[in-house]
């Protein structure tokens, strides 16, 4: 596929990644599965057997060979859910109402108890669910006889929020702008020729109070946290004296300082340790909320994305309930205080 902005060609797989890293452009992924057409009349396609085993019989599909039988129905319930496939000696099978597979119930009585079954029944929910989010993109909401625009991304607060609920623009969005002010400072700091601890101070006063905006709200992948350790790791060593890379000019390869010689060099931590101290300091203002124990109590359900919750993430609510409730003691005590110095008067 070509890209409609520069014009490289790309695959299909790697043309979203391409629009969000290069050009901030986000698209919604659109599911290439048959579950997206309407319902219609279940098609019934012939295979054929052939030497090297069993190709699927959908023109369009390039799908085998398949060495044997159940491997040739597993492949129709996976990529054509709508149609059957008559197989030599078999015949047209009956489909398992609850995993869409066509089995053979004589051979196989207790399928419906397979663990095949079970695997085959949480995709079709997963796969039901994405479809009726994607069909709810066709809604169109109106405000005093006017259409709403649809944005996949909207910026609020400085903040970008996306449809599919991911912080994944939020980090690129503030990664753009902080190599963008990191730009502008890094001149300055080293035309200045500042001790590497002072050059840490602003860095963290400047460049990371913009990476690291919204940060504690964060439900952060791990492909994401390495991107922003990668931008924090390279500045640190533009910010260092001693600990810095230094290419080998025998063999042509870089030799790189250990992080925590580098770290403590310039009087920095890690991008996780700052994040994390963000996002406790969070749990302590919503630990004692109600809708706080429902989320964590709650009970993922079975066909919803595996995604990590924020809650799930490393942070102690143990030691956040416990300044609840020292807090709590202090201002009693504060209170009894100021009681029996009312009373005395």
């Amino acid at each position: 596929m070509e890209c409609d902005i520069c014009g490289l060609d790309l695959s299909a797989y790697s043309l979203a990644s391409h629009l969000e890293k290069q050009h901030g452009v986000f698209r919604s992924r659109v599911l290439d599965r048959d579950f997206l057409l309407e319902e219609r009349e279940a098609e019934v396609f012939y295979a054929e057997d052939s030497p090297a085993g069993f190709h699927c019989p959908v023109g369009t599909c390039a799908g085998g060979p398949f060495t044997h039988k159940w491997n040739l129905r597993r492949h129709f319930c996976a990529r054509h859910p709508l149609d059957l496939v008559n197989v030599p000696g078999e015949g047209v099978l009956p489909k398992c109402e609850r995993c869409g597979m066509q089995t053979n119930f004589v051979n196989a009585p207790k399928h419906e108890q397979s663990k095949l079954c079970r695997e085959g029944r949480e995709k079709i929910v997963q796969n039901d669910a994405a479809v009726t989010a994607c069909k709810a993109l066709d809604v169109v909401f109106t405000a005093y006889a006017e259409d709403l625009e649809r944005v996949e991304v909207f910026k609020y607060l400085g903040r970008l929020l996306s449809m599919d609920d991911t912080d994944v623009q939020s980090i690129r969005g503030n990664l753009k702008k902080g190599r963008k002010v990191w730009k502008m400072l890094s001149r300055l700091l080293r035309g200045e020729n500042m001790a590497p601890r002072v050059c840490g101070m602003f860095y963290k006063a400047v460049v990371q109070a913009v990476l690291l905006y919204g940060s504690e709200t964060w439900a952060i992948t791990t492909s994401a946290m390495r991107c922003l350790e990668g931008f924090h790791f390279r500045a640190a060593c533009r910010l260092a004296e001693v600990n810095k890379p230094r290419k080998n000019h025998q063999t042509g390869s870089w030799v790189y300082p250990s992080r925590e010689e580098l770290f403590e060099e310039v009087g920095l931590y890690t991008i996780r340790e700052y994040i994390e101290k963000r996002r406790q300091s969070i749990a302590n203002y919503i630990i004692d909320r109600p809708i706080f124990d429902l989320c964590v109590e709650g009970k993922r359900k079975r066909g919803t994305s595996p995604r990590q919750w924020w809650w799930e993430q490393s942070m102690d609510l143990d030691l956040a309930r416990e300044g609840i409730n020292a807090s709590s003691v202090v201002a009693g005590d504060d209170l009894s205080v100021e009681a029996s110095e009312l009373s005395e008067g």
